[in-house]
C-alpha cells in the first residue's frame, strides 16, 4: 500500500447531546467514506466535552452505550473505519477510543494518563487504562492514543513505533489558552521525528462554558514538518492522504528502530481493496497574537449564546474601552440585530462619554437603548437619607445601572453581557451585583493592557471604535473628575505583577526582584485576596490565559496567607 487515506472530522460538539452528537458524526462519517480508509473524530465525542458530573448519571452513561451501538450497526453500510471518543462503562469508567467498522468494534483503547491540573479532572470520573491498540489497514499498522497520553514521552507511542507502527492517531479535547498551539506543535513534531512515524492529532472545535478548543488539527510527517493543519476556532472535515515511502525510507537509514519488540499486541489485519483518490494536505493560516485570541473570544461567546439558546444579547455603554470591545465582540460573534446597547447616564456622566456611546453604536448598526438614572439615583438616596458621596454611593450607580439591564433582560429572555475585564476582578475594582454582574463575561479573562490591544485589531479591521478612547484615561465615572489610576498603579504595572503571580506563579519577593516597588506588590496581592469573595459571584468567561478565574482558580474564601 502506497498511501493510506485519513480524514480528520474537527467537528463542534455539545455536551449532554447524546443523540445529536451521533448524528453528526454519522453524516461526516458517511459523507468521507467514499474518500478515506480511517475517519477520526475527536476526544469523548459521542458524550461531548467535558461532560463532567453527567458521568455519575447512569442512564446517560447507558445512552452513550446506545448511540455506540447504533453507530457499530451503521457502519455494516460503510467500507472505511471510524474512531470514535467516549465514556465507556467496563466494570468501571473509562475515556475511552473504540475503533468501529463494518459492523463489528475492532478495539477498545482506554487512555492512560489521566490530567488532574488547571481546568481538568479526569481522576475524578476515569480509571485509568494500562493496554495498547494496535490496527493494520492493508498491512499498515496504527496506534493510538488519548490527548494527555501523547503529552508523556514515555506515552505508548514509543511502544507503537517499536511494533511497527507507521501512523500514530491521536484524538483530543485540548482546550485553548494563548499561546498554547507553538508549544503543542513543537512536542508533537519531536514525537514524530522520535518515532519515525506520522503523527496525526485531531482536536476537538467550540466553546463549552469557559472552555474554548481550537481547533488545529494536525498531522506532522516523521521528518517533524506539519503537513496540515486543519482551519482554527473552525469545523471541518478533511481526508489527506499520508505517503507511507517517507516512513519507510527514514526507517530503513535511522538504526533506531531497528530493535523491534518482541512482546507487541495482536493486531488484526483489515482489507480495503478500493483505489482511493489521493488527497494533497493543506495548511490553514495560523492566526497569533491578538488575532487568535479575539478569534477565541468570538467563538466563546458564540457558542455559550447559541447553545443555550438565547435570542438576543443586552450590555451597557459607557464610553469606555470595556465596553466598545464588549459591543464589537457581540456583533461580530452573533451579528448586530441580536445586540442592544443600553446607555444609562447619570449627572457625572461627562458629554464625551455620550458621544462615544452613539459614536459606537451607530458604527456597530445595533439598537440603542437611553435611561437617565439620576432620578431613580436621587429617590434612593432620599430614601437611604444620604447625604454625601462615598464609595456606597458610587456603587450604588453600578447597581441601579445593573438592575436596569436585569429588568430587560427579564421582560425580553436577553442575556446580559458583563463588561468587566481581568484586571478589575483580580484587584476587587469592580461593584459586586452591579457593573461585574451578568450572564457572561465575554472579556473576563483579558487584562485591560490587552483590552487596548484588542480593540486596536478591531479597529484594522473596521474602525467602529472611536479613537479618542484609546487615549482617554479609563474611568468609572461614578463621582466629578474620577480615574481608574486614583485607586489603581497604571495599567501597565498593574498587570504586570498580576502576571507574573497568577499566570507565572512568582511569590512576592520574586516580583519585587524584578524590579516593582515592595509596598505597591504587597498593596496589589493584598486587593487581590480580599475581591475573592467577588469572583466566586461573578458570571463565568471565555478562557485565553494559562490561568483563568474559574475552574483554573480554587482559593479559599476564608484565607489567612498574605503572601
Amino acid at each position: 500500500m502506497e498511501f493510506i487515506n485519513v480524514c480528520i472530522a474537527q467537528l463542534n460538539l455539545k455536551v449532554g447531546d447524546v443523540k445529536g452528537n451521533t448524528d453528526k458524526i454519522l453524516e461526516v462519517w458517511s459523507s468521507k467514506d467514499k474518500e478515506a480508509h480511517l475517519v477520526v473524530f475527536p476526544e469523548l465525542s459521542i458524550s461531548g466535552y467535558p461532560p463532567q458530573d453527567l458521568l455519575f448519571n447512569r442512564e446517560f452513561l447507558k445512552e452513550c452505550q446506545r448511540q455506540l451501538e447504533r453507530i457499530v450497526e451503521f457502519s455494516k453500510s460503510l467500507s472505511s473505519i471510524a474512531v470514535v471518543g467516549m465514556p465507556y462503562y467496563e466494570e468501571d469508567l473509562f475515556n475511552s477510543l473504540v475503533l468501529v467498522g463494518r459492523g463489528k468494534v475492532f478495539g477498545i483503547y482506554h487512555k492512560t494518563f489521566l490530567p488532574n491540573y488547571s481546568v481538568f479532572d479526569e481522576k475524578r470520573y476515569f480509571r485509568s487504562g494500562n493496554k495498547p491498540l494496535m490496527l493494520s489497514i492493508n498491512g499498515v499498522k496504527l496506534g493510538f492514543s488519548i490527548c494527555e497520553d501523547v503529552w508523556h514521552p514515555d506515552g505508548w507511542e514509543r511502544y507503537y513505533a517499536l511494533c511497527g507502527a507507521e501512523v500514530l492517531i491521536n484524538i483530543n479535547a485540548s482546550p485553548y489558552y494563548a499561546n498554547k498551539y507553538s508549544f503543542k506543535e513543537n512536542f508533537l513534531k519531536a514525537r514524530a521525528q522520535d518515532n519515525l512515524a506520522y503523527i496525526v492529532y485531531v482536536n476537538l472545535v467550540g466553546a463549552q462554558d469557559e472552555l474554548v478548543f481550537d481547533g488545529r488539527s494536525l498531522i506532522i510527517d516523521p521528518e517533524g514538518k506539519v503537513i496540515y493543519r486543519a482551519k482554527a476556532f473552525e469545523e471541518s472535515a478533511e481526508t489527506v492522504s499520508l505517503p507511507l515511502s517517507k516512513v519507510r525510507a527514514k526507517r530503513l537509514m535511522d538504526l533506531r528502530l531497528r530493535e523491534r519488540l518482541t512482546e507487541c499486541p495482536s493486531v488484526e489485519n483489515v482489507l480495503d481493496q478500493r483505489k482511493l483518490e489521493y488527497f494533497q494536505a493543506v495548511l490553514e493560516p495560523n492566526p497569533q497574537g491578538e488575532e487568535e485570541i479575539y478569534k477565541a473570544l468570538l467563538l466563546g461567546l458564540r457558542d455559550y449564546f447559541y447553545k443555550n439558546s438565547f435570542k438576543k444579547v443586552v450590555l451597557g455603554l459607557s464610553g469606555g474601552i470595556d465596553s466598545a470591545l464588549t459591543a464589537c465582540l457581540a456583533v461580530d460573534a452573533l451579528g448586530k440585530e441580536k445586540v442592544a446597547g443600553v446607555f444609562m447616564p447619570s449627572q457625572y456622566t461627562s458629554e464625551e462619554s455620550k458621544r462615544y456611546v452613539l459614536e459606537l453604536s451607530k458604527n456597530l448598526g445595533i439598537d440603542l437603548l437611553t435611561y437617565p438614572i439620576d432620578h431613580i439615583f436621587e429617590s434612593y438616596k432620599d430614601s437611604l437619607g444620604s447625604k454625601e458621596l462615598t464609595v456606597a454611593e458610587e456603587n450604588l450607580q453600578a447597581r441601579i445601572r445593573a438592575n436596569i439591564l436585569f429588568y430587560l433582560s427579564n421582560k425580553h429572555g436577553w442575556l446580559v453581557l458583563s463588561t468587566s475585564n481581568k484586571s478589575e476582578s483580580a484587584v476587587g475594582y469592580t461593584t459586586i451585583y452591579g457593573d461585574m454582574a451578568g450572564g457572561f463575561a465575554p472579556i473576563k479573562d483579558v487584562y485591560k493592557t490587552l483590552v487596548y490591544k484588542l480593540a486596536k485589531y478591531r479597529n484594522s479591521i473596521k474602525p467602529d471604535i472611536p479613537e479618542g478612547l484609546f487615549t482617554r484615561p479609563p474611568t468609572a465615572e461614578l463621582r466629578p473628575n474620577q480615574t481608574d489610576q486614583d485607586t489603581l498603579p497604571p495599567y501597565e504595572v498593574l498587570d504586570k505583577i498580576l502576571e507574573l503571580y497568577i499566570e507565572e506563579g512568582y511569590t512576592f519577593e520574586e516580583i519585587v526582584r524584578e524590579g516593582f516597588d515592595k509596598e505597591l506588590v504587597r498593596k496589589v496581592l493584598e486587593m487581590l485576596r480580599k475581591a475573592e469573595y467577588k469572583r466566586k459571584q461573578a458570571p463565568i468567561g471565555t478562557k485565553i490565559s494559562k490561568r483563568a478565574f474559574g475552574s483554573d482558580w480554587r482559593m479559599p474564601l476564608i484565607n489567612f496567607w498574605r503572601e
